[in-house]
């Protein structure tokens, strides 16, 4: 007998909380009939304090509306139960409220939540919950708030801002691709885990012509059009950056020379292309040093200055072409 108490006893407590977890209106509603009208709840926020059914219906209406669009389920549960009296016993127990539409979200909400409840049975055998106690006031949550809302949603918006931040500090201003300083950091890791690849190295034939003949603001829209080709060619896991000036980088992980040539082709071309239909008088092309990134042993500067000689052969011999610093 006093078994079987107890074990209505922790399976009630259980279905209320997994009605209360769920939101459902229905779930609720069901369970009210087993809820004591003096009850007494106190719940997770400071403001949760209810003497009696009238006052749990209220807030349980205020909560519901707060957790809108929100969802929860509940895990790790467990519940005992102790006798007091024949017909009056006290279960505790503990379980994890987990959020689970979580898509696109940073911040997740998980409570650890302890349950005190006491309860008596009825002489038809039926139980009801006189008390209910689950944990304490969350460090986070606000007065009004049912859960830390508030700050998990600053804390969310944080996150997302600190991700903006993070990749605006990343890019060139002007072209979007990764500036001079994260260029650099980009290719030394790839040295740093020995990655082979080709280090490509770009640079406007007779930039200063367009400055001083269209102006700057043609000059910008140049500098533009070199980044977008360069993202275009952009692909797995190369990089793309502007060193300075009219002077661009591209990085190509795994690439082999003819591959590589291909690559320094199609960005000449396709550079031309794009600077032809500006219809730039002169008409503009560019220049291209490649080197070799397959020496574990070297470093970002040493590459740079492979492919800036590189560079210089290229344009020694007449422009608007490409040259390699030393294939081996």
């Amino acid at each position: 007998m006093h078994d079987d108490v107890c074990r209505q006893a922790c399976l009630l407590i259980q279905k209320i909380m997994s009605s209360y977890i769920s939101g459902e209106p229905e779930k609720i509603r069901d369970v009210m009939e087993y809820i004591s009208p003096d009850i007494l709840v106190i719940g997770t926020g400071k403001h949760e304090f209810y003497q009696n059914l009238n006052a749990l219906r209220a807030g349980l209406k205020k909560d519901q509306q707060e957790a809108e669009g929100i969802n929860f389920i509940i895990e790790n549960e467990w519940y005992e139960a102790k006798l007091i009296t024949d017909d009056v016993c006290l279960v505790y127990g503990e379980f994890k409220a987990c959020e689970t539409n979580i898509e696109g979200k940073r911040m997740i909400i998980h409570m650890d939540t302890r349950i005190t409840a006491s309860l008596h049975c009825e002489p038809d055998g039926r139980m009801v919950v006189d008390s209910l106690h689950h944990s304490v006031p969350y460090l986070y949550q606000r007065e009004g708030e049912y859960y830390p809302k508030t700050f998990a949603d600053q804390a969310e918006e944080a996150m997302k801002r600190s991700a903006v931040l993070e990749r605006d500090i990343q890019l060139d201003p002007m072209t979007g691709i990764l500036n001079r300083k994260f260029m650099e950091k980009y290719v030394n890791r790839m040295l740093e885990h020995k990655t082979a690849g080709t280090l490509f190295l770009i640079d406007l034939d007779d930039f200063k012509k367009v400055n001083d003949i269209q102006g700057h603001q043609a000059g910008d829209k140049v500098l533009k059009q070199i980044a977008k080709v360069l993202q275009e060619l952009q692909t797995g896991s190369a990089a793309a950056g502007r060193m300075g000036g009219d002077e661009f980088m591209l990085f190509c992980p795994d690439l082999n020379k003819s591959d590589a040539e291909k690559t320094a082709d199609q960005l000449i071309r396709q550079t031309g292309l794009a600077l032809e239909e500006m219809e730039l008088q002169p008409p503009q092309s560019c220049s291209v040093g490649l080197v070799s990134v397959d020496d574990a042993d070297m470093t970002f500067e040493e590459a740079y200055g492979r492919a800036d000689e590189a560079l210089y052969k290229a344009k020694a011999q007449g422009k608007g072409r490409y040259c390699w610093y030393d294939f081996r």
